[in-house]
């Protein structure tokens, strides 16, 4: 039961994402939650520069940070859709992974960013304290080119 309930908080989230409201993803982290982004890519640097390193960096620290990030997603028009929640691990320590589709269409119904990736947190009792962003980064870098005032970029 508590498995199913974390895959409905998570897919309630990001529908909500979708439709320009951040407040549900925001509300299932913790106050002093990490948001890591792998790799070289505005998301990374959005606050600081990622260091390359085999352990997690993260790139936003705290719910100020991460709010932040989920304003920018937000307001550029980011649509997700979700093709598979895992969840494991005992409510105290559970370990969710969602792998998903994102891109943005523009207002002529053109596909100008379009990306695959693995979001994997870590979450007591329903509220995630670490989560990993796994995405093709040459991706993010090729919609930075075409669009240098790219929100997420500060």
């Amino acid at each position: 039961m508590y498995k199913a309930a974390v895959r409905f908080l998570v897919r309630r989230s990001i529908a909500q994402l979708n439709a320009g409201n951040y407040g549900s993803a925001l509300a299932i982290f913790t106050n002093d939650a990490e948001l890591c982004f792998p790799g070289v890519s505005s998301w990374a640097g959005q606050f600081r520069t990622p260091q390359l390193s085999r352990h997690p960096f993260a790139t936003h620290r705290g719910r100020d940070e991460i709010e932040a990030f989920l304003q920018a997603y937000v307001g550029a028009g980011i649509q997700m859709e979700v093709e598979d929640i895992l969840v494991n691990g005992p409510p105290w320590r559970t370990r969710i992974a969602a792998r998903v589709n994102h891109g943005i269409v523009d207002a002529d119904g053109n596909e100008v960013y379009t990306n695959r990736a693995m979001l994997v947190a870590n979450a007591r009792w329903g509220k995630v304290r670490t989560q990993e962003d796994y995405e093709d980064t040459q991706r993010v870098a090729a919609y930075d080119q075409i669009n240098p005032v790219n929100p997420i970029r500060s």
